[in-house]
């Protein structure tokens, strides 16, 4: 990579130590925003027809414009030229970033916003499954709520930070949020999946977890290999004690096989199949062409 990295901002390159807001930026004083984390590699985002149609249902939820110029091929293009400028052609992180112009305390004077790109370079290129399973718990002291918002990848994220404490405080990997119904919602980062024989089960949209990307894909790849997806089920903590296996899935690692919840002990065997499919489906070029990464 070259020593002098850029973000992108309103279609400009934008050297990374540059100050691009002042503290009238409505995210940092009220938080209004939201963002989207991409996988990329080789310079083209992966999945980003879905990205972008989560993005602008989220932006018009939120009462801000949606430039005309917002299409899935301009941020395909835009981003490929910024991973191009930084010189990464592996894999990457993209945050895409979105904050309503300055003005106004609550309510704000315009639905103008301003977006940025970043781009950070990843290990390895291709999704890995986890070696060692991951330990987790679930986290009781506040609930998620389940109303339009919650499927909103806000820029507003105390809930997931006080989760994400929680975790490091009880020395687990993750923890997993309730809804206000008590029942399973995600994790920290992730949409959860729970495995009870041949079926796959994972928490409803309206139990208050993140439309994920991922999340999409698996719901969409896992019948072909002989899975039922059971994805209209609200589901009760005590499953995760009659599980078969547990996984988390984010658009950055791909899947995450569980290993513990307390004194029970999960199986691997189909969250590693699926981690397969799931690289066959989002790199059909390079996989094709039998790299594994």
């Amino acid at each position: 990579m070259p020593s002098k990295q850029y973000i992108w901002f309103n279609g400009a390159f934008v050297p990374s130590d540059q100050l691009i807001f002042s503290v009238e930026n409505r995210g940092y004083l009220y938080g209004d925003g939201l963002f989207e984390t991409i996988h990329a590699f080789g310079t083209s985002a992966r999945h980003i027809d879905l990205h972008h149609k989560r993005l602008v249902k989220s932006m018009r939820l939120l009462d801000m414009d949606v430039p005309t110029s917002l299409s899935p091929e301009f941020l395909e293009n835009e981003i490929s030229r910024l991973l191009n400028k930084n010189r990464i052609f592996g894999s990457a992180r993209v945050r895409l970033s979105v904050t309503r112009r300055s003005g106004g305390l609550y309510a704000p004077t315009g639905i103008g916003v301003d977006i940025t790109v970043q781009t950070t370079p990843l290990e390895a290129n291709f999704y890995q499954i986890n070696q060692k399973g991951l330990v987790i718990d679930i986290f009781t002291d506040l609930r998620k709520p389940t109303n339009f918002l919650s499927g909103i990848k806000s820029s507003n994220a105390l809930l997931y930070i006080l989760a994400g404490i929680s975790a490091k405080k009880a020395e687990v990997d993750e923890c997993i949020l309730i809804n206000d119904q008590n029942r399973l919602s995600e994790s920290t980062s992730s949409n959860l999946f729970l495995i009870k024989g041949d079926s796959i089960l994972t928490p409803p949209l309206n139990e208050g977890c993140l439309n994920g990307i991922i999340r999409q894909v698996i719901i969409k790849i896992a019948p072909e290999l002989g899975y039922k997806v059971i994805e209209d089920r609200p589901l009760e903590p005590e499953l995760l004690l009659s599980a078969d296996e547990v996984f988390l899935t984010n658009a950055i690692s791909g899947i995450r096989w569980v290993v513990a919840f307390k004194n029970i002990r999960y199986f691997s065997k189909v969250g590693r199949s699926l981690c397969t499919a799931l690289n066959r489906y989002t790199f059909p070029d390079q996989f094709k062409e039998g790299l594994i990464g």
